[in-house]
Parts: C-alpha cells; sequence; structure tokens
C-alpha cells in the first residue's frame, strides 16, 4: 500500500471543508433570502392595502382576464356592511378573513392574506404562497453556483499556500537525500520554519551522533586489531617453537603460553560479544530476583582457582540470605570482569577482597586491589571500549560501567590505602531504576 502523503492529505481536507462551507453558506444565503422574501412580500400587500385606502373605491370597469397578474394576485373590498363591494378575481375571491396576516386554502393551493379594516371598509390583498417558493426555488441554482465558484477559487489560493507552505519539507529532504554534509551543524544554518526547528534540531543531534558512533566505531575495531594482534603472534610464536624443541620442560612452556594466549583472545572475543549485547538497540532480558549466594557460587570456584595460580589471596564476603534483582547474566558478567582485572593484576601475596553490603535503597559491591590502580585521566575514559589503562584493553570496566548503567546504578573508582584501586557498584534494590530492564 502507498504511504499518503501529507499534501495530498491537506488537498482532500481542504475540498471536504470547502464544499462543507460552500453547501452550509448557500444553505443560509437561501435561508436568508427566503426571510427577506417573505418580509418585502408582505410589506408589498400591506402596501397596496393602504394605497387602496388612500385611493378610494374609484377603479375602472373593464375585463381584467387577460391581464399579466390574473392568479397570481387577488384584492378585495367589502363595504362596512359587508357587502363586497369590489373583487379582482371576477368572483367572491379568498373568503373575508380578521385583520391581520392569515394563510388560507383557496382553489386548491395556499394563499397569503393581508387583511385591512380602516375608514368602514375591508380591505382583503392576497397572493399564492407558492409566487415567493418560487422565487425562492430559482434564486437557489445560483446562491450554489456562486458558493461552488467561491470554493473553487479558495481551494486554487489554498492549494498554492499549501505547496509554498511544504516547500521547507521539500528542502529538508533534498537536504538529507543529497551529499553527506561535513557538518551537521550546517542544517541549523539555514532559516528554517519555527515547527521544524526541533525537528532539524533532532536530527542535528542524531548526525552528531552518528558521527560519534563511526568514530568510536573506527577505534574499536583499530584497537580490537591491537589487541588480538599480541596474543595471536604470541599463538604464533610458541605454535613454531612447540614444533622445533623437543625439551619436555620447554614443550610444556610454550604449551602453556599457548594456552594462555588462547584463552586471552577467548576472553576478548566473549568481551566484545557481551559489549555488543548491552549496546545492541533492543529490549534488554527481564529483569529477576535471585539469591546471591547460590548465584555466585558457581564462579567463586573460578576465581578462587584463578587466585590460586597467580598466588593471589582471595575472599568474598556476602551478608546472609543477600537478594539481588536484575539481569543475572549482566550482573555476573560485571563482576567477573571486576575480578578478574583485580586478579590479573595484583601482585603475587596480595589480597583481592569482594564485598556485598546494603547501602540506603539498595546494594553495594565493592571490589578492594593492591594492583597499579588508575589514575584521574585513565578513570574518565572508563566506558569508551579498549581504553588502554594499566588494567588492559578497558572493555572489562567498559562492560560493568554499562550493566551498572543499564540497571539504575552508580559506579565510582577510589585509592586503596596504601596501593590499588577499590571499585564501588551500587545497585537499587528495586524500584524505577531497576524496573527499567524489565
Amino acid at each position: 500500500m502507498t504511504p499518503d502523503s501529507i499534501h495530498g492529505r491537506l488537498n482532500r481536507l481542504q475540498w471536504l471543508a470547502l464544499v462543507l462551507a460552500a453547501l452550509i453558506g448557500a444553505a443560509l444565503s437561501l435561508a436568508l433570502t427566503w426571510q427577506r422574501l417573505q418580509v418585502w412580500h408582505r410589506d408589498t400587500l400591506e402596501q397596496i392595502a393602504q394605497s387602496v385606502v388612500r385611493h378610494g373605491l374609484e377603479w375602472e370597469d373593464e375585463d381584467d382576464a387577460d391581464l399579466p397578474d390574473r392568479g397570481r394576485f387577488t384584492s378585495q373590498i367589502w363595504t362596512q356592511d359587508g357587502v363586497l363591494h369590489y373583487s379582482s378575481t371576477g368572483d367572491d375571491g379568498p373568503p373575508r378573513q380578521p385583520p391581520g396576516w392569515h394563510t388560507v386554502r383557496w382553489q386548491g393551493q395556499d394563499w397569503n392574506l393581508y387583511t385591512l379594516e380602516q375608514e368602514g371598509l375591508t380591505i382583503q390583498i392576497g397572493q399564492p404562497a407558492q409566487s415567493a417558493a418560487q422565487v425562492a426555488v430559482q434564486t437557489a441554482p445560483t446562491l450554489l453556483a456562486v458558493a461552488l465558484g467561491l470554493a473553487l477559487l479558495l481551494q486554487v489560493l489554498l492549494r498554492r499556500a499549501t505547496q509554498r507552505s511544504l516547500q521547507p519539507l521539500k528542502r529538508l529532504q533534498q537536504t538529507l537525500t543529497g551529499p553527506p554534509a561535513t557538518d551537521p551543524a550546517a542544517l541549523l544554518d539555514q532559516p528554517w520554519p519555527r515547527e521544524l526547528q526541533p525537528l532539524v534540531q533532532t536530527l542535528q543531534q542524531q548526525f552528531r551522533a552518528l558521527a560519534a558512533a563511526r568514530t568510536a566505531h573506527t577505534r574499536l575495531v583499530a584497537r580490537a586489531a591491537h589487541e588480538f594482534r599480541t596474543p595471536l603472534a604470541a599463538v604464533r610464536l610458541h605454535a613454531q617453537l612447540l614444533g622445533r624443541t623437543d625439551d619436555a620442560h620447554a614443550r610444556r612452556t610454550h604449551q602453556q603460553r599457548l594456552i594462555a594466549s588462547v584463552d586471552h583472545m577467548t576472553r576478548l572475543v566473549d568481551q566484545l560479544l557481551l559489549l555488543s549485547e548491552l549496546e545492541a538497540p533492543q529490549p534488554p532480558p527481564q529483569a529477576q530476583r535471585f539469591d546471591v549466594e547460590s548465584w555466585l557460587a558457581p564462579k567463586r570456584e573460578v576465581w578462587h582457582a584463578m587466585a590460586q595460580s597467580r598466588g593471589v589471596r582471595f575472599n568474598v564476603t556476602l551478608p546472609p540470605g543477600a537478594q539481588l534483582h536484575g539481569d543475572p547474566a549482566a550482573l555476573l558478567a560485571l563482576l567477573d570482569n571486576l575480578v578478574h582485572n583485580a586478579l590479573r593484576h595484583s601482585p603475587s601475596g596480595q589480597d583481592v577482597h569482594l564485598e556485598l553490603t546494603a547501602e540506603g535503597a539498595g546494594w553495594q559491591w565493592t571490589c578492594i586491589d593492591h594492583g597499579p590502580g588508575l589514575s584521574q585521566a585513565q578513570r574518565a575514559q572508563v566506558g569508551q571500549g579498549f581504553a588502554q589503562t594499566p588494567h588492559g584493553s578497558g572493555l572489562g570496566l567498559t562492560i560493568a560501567r554499562r550493566v551498572v548503567e543499564q540497571h539504575g546504578g552508580t559506579l565510582h573508582f577510589d585509592d586503596t590505602p596504601g596501593g590499588g584501586l577499590t571499585v564501588r557498584v551500587w545497585l537499587p534494590a528495586r524500584g524505577a531504576a531497576a524496573d527499567s530492564i524489565t
């Protein structure tokens, strides 16, 4: 189905409005004409009656059968004793009526009669009611034709006015479908009508956001290529060395480093996939309420194994019976990235601590490490994807910030006393912010 156009819709509505206005105007004009015609008709009959009184009872006695007003006009005069002294109809004419206006039935049609009693005479003037109606009927087509003609003229004028009014929309379409502007702000440099200003400003914001997204995408692709280059080079190197040595110890070393490089690339791929899911323009998963202890148990074993392999002491503190509300998979990815970064960059022999505490109307996760920490400039870059930090590519912290924003929480970085980084994540227990991901 072809979509309708604003121009076509306006034309149809204008035609409908003008035709209705023309018909209503013609009807009102006809009603007013009929009203004025009735008033004029009565005034005429009254003036004739008064004229008869002024001129007396003299008239020329002649046969008026062939006169042009025959059958369309009557005049009657009665003397004081009730004798019909004169009738223009050749017979008695319409029956005598009391003084004033009357409508009577005579000779098969309605007659409008005006009766006047003055100076001993009763004068009655009449005319068929159909005469006035015929004048109105004869006038109606003319009035309707004039009204429709005016409607047509107005439609032509309105059509031209509509075309001129819609010119800015056509110009905006040509601007958007033409070659892309180097600066989206150039849209606002043109004198757009006030009604289009919000749309143009919104388009400008979208263009800027699109330009920023393209820049970020380019930077992300470049950083991803850089991040994958190092482990890929390591995989190639250790695979080559593994095939050239027969020493068992060297082979185990190359195998371990080969596996570590593959694990690093696998984690990068997983993080990229998770980040794309978090930033995809689709409804997030439904929020759930879940028990923290059982939800975190499988991941705690992985963290303890990683800490043990790196010689780091790791412990978790959870309040009994704690429950969270949100997307379990996203929140687990959030904590996994925080703990993974802390374990990876903490020196051997140091402690990494993860703690959950009730804070206000929500819960606060605190992850404390004694690694290199983050400077203020590096903290400002968190969330930009592949921001270079002592904690690696920065993808983990970017994912953490996206998950926190999705759940209506807050993310803060503090210095650990004695050196290191303390990350605090506050999440609402339940409410408008947390329910927004439902």
